[in-house]
């Protein structure tokens, strides 16, 4: 009977190291999965409507087209983008932007050539903020980046894309009036659009929704409403961040799990038969 005890012992040991294994590829705590970032401005027919306009500002601003994911991804160079007319992809009232995969390669997501620049999401963040309720605070390490397009047009000559944008934590922006959560474009080139504001974060391991205010950026106020540079011309939107909960476990993990768990079922019915045989 000794002998069988050790046998059910080690068989013991071999189940709970099968199911640490499966566990440990069903989720990767803190990591961000997938999911979208909605953007619904204020005043959408006028984007001027509230902001503090400077010396020089615009005045006219509005959008002229968005190009999600599903469009965005057919144009791979703003020279494409910009000579589509007018409207041809009107704006809905929210935009939705689909969070980019960790690897951008064979996705066929546009980047690293005349002005697209998707970036991959490489966001994470520490196991003590995974349950998180209704915070305003946030801090992770990484970006998300995000796909997809808007056209602006107005009292200038030409056109203006912003996109291919990535949302990033940076300790520096935060000075108790901005988060330090930041929309940055990255279409032609980098630049600050966003700082956001007054933002509500629920954690749950890889389950992340963010909510928040979006204000235009003291470097996009000097640059379009005629601002110095220090201040922001106002608030231009609110965001929601939903990202999926856990990356469901590939079948073929499922599969070897309950393979193993089987062959060590009957290992233990051959074991049981062999003691009570002896």
């Amino acid at each position: 009977m000794q002998k069988f005890g050790v046998k059910k012992m080690q068989i013991r040991q071999t189940i709970l190291a099968a199911a640490a294994l499966i566990m440990a590829n069903s989720a990767d705590a803190g990591v961000l999965h997938g999911g979208t970032f909605s953007v619904t401005y204020d005043n959408p027919n006028n984007l001027l409507e509230g902001l503090t306009i400077g010396p020089g500002g615009l005045t006219e601003y509005y959008v002229a087209n968005f190009f999600p994911k599903a469009v965005a991804d057919t144009y791979s160079t703003i020279a494409d983008i910009i000579t589509v007319p007018t409207n041809t992809y009107p704006a809905p009232p929210t935009l939705e932007y689909v969070v980019n995969p960790a690897d951008l390669t064979g996705t066929g997501i546009p980047t690293g050539a005349g002005g697209r620049a998707n970036k991959p999401t490489t966001l994470t963040w520490d196991a003590s903020q995974d349950a998180l309720v209704d915070s305003s605070a946030f801090i992770a390490n990484g970006q998300i980046g995000l796909n997809g397009v808007v056209m602006t047009r107005g009292s200038f000559t030409g056109t203006l894309t912003s996109g291919d944008y990535t949302f990033e934590y940076n300790a520096s922006r935060n000075d108790g009036v901005n988060s330090g959560w930041t929309l940055w474009n990255n279409t032609s080139f980098r630049t600050s659009t966003y700082d956001a504001r007054n933002i509500s974060v629920t954690t749950n391991g890889d389950e992340l929704l963010m909510t928040g205010e979006l204000w235009w950026s003291p470097n996009m106020t000097a640059f379009l409403f005629g601002g110095d540079g220090s201040n922001s011309a106002g608030k231009a939107a609110t965001f929601t961040l939903v990202s999926p909960a856990v990356v469901p476990v590939p079948a073929a993990v499922w599969l070897f799990g309950s393979g193993l768990l089987s062959l060590l079922a009957g290992a233990r019915r051959k074991s049981v038969q062999a003691a009570l045989s002896a």
